[in-house]
């Protein structure tokens, strides 16, 4: 996949359709949620992506953590008073979990956002960095930043299934193995969605 096309891709995303994300927000009845924001942030393996080259950062969350301890997630967090905006906030949190400064982001418009079941509105941002960070992570955050490759999360077929459940609903929802890892829950979701809505864009093409 060239530059030029992730590029395009990354630039329509959130005009296309995840029917996963629909339908796991209508689980999800609550007046008031707390906004926050991720970075689905590609990177360049080398230094001249080819197709199997690209990466998106994800984060294996600190043990220590209240909550969410130890699960696989985008970085980010929640909005604060002084972001200008959520794009602002993903970019402070991955800075923050990973040291990898906001300016060697180039962002694409928020995709729609997903819901949880601690009362979150999650927004996510995609992001593609120029050129492969150097990563330091922040162990009161983070205990392991690896990079999930992205063909394989953009390939529908290497999803599993999993029942999850909330107030008395239930349905099938993605999750994907990776390495020893196990990915689920709403980055699970947001990365089959990206799956979903690049399927939409190559039909397009």
């Amino acid at each position: 996949m060239t530059r030029d096309h992730l590029t395009d891709f990354l630039s329509h995303a959130a005009a296309l359709p995840s029917p996963t994300q629909i339908l796991r927000n209508r689980l999800f009845e609550q007046p008031h949620f707390k906004k926050a924001a991720v970075l689905l942030a590609v990177v360049p393996q080398s230094g001249r992506p080819s197709e199997n080259e690209w990466g998106i950062l994800l984060t294996r969350r600190s043990a220590n953590l209240q909550h969410h301890a130890g699960q696989i997630s985008l970085a980010g967090g929640g909005f604060e008073p002084q972001d200008a905006d959520l794009t602002q906030t993903a970019l402070r949190e991955t800075e923050e979990e990973t040291c990898i400064p906001a300016r060697l982001w180039q962002t694409f418009p928020a995709l729609p956002a997903g819901f949880t079941p601690s009362g979150y509105e999650v927004h996510t941002i995609p992001a593609l960095c120029r050129n492969v960070p150097e990563i330091r992570t922040n162990p009161d955050e983070v205990a392991e930043a690896f990079f999930l490759p992205l063909p394989l999360a953009l390939n529908p077929e290497n999803y599993q299934t999993r029942r999850f459940k909330h107030n008395g609903q239930s349905m099938e929802t993605p999750v994907l193995p990776y390495l020893h890892h196990d990915i689920w829950g709403l980055t699970a979701v947001i990365l089959y969605g990206l799956a979903e809505r690049y399927a939409v864009y190559s039909a397009g093409k």
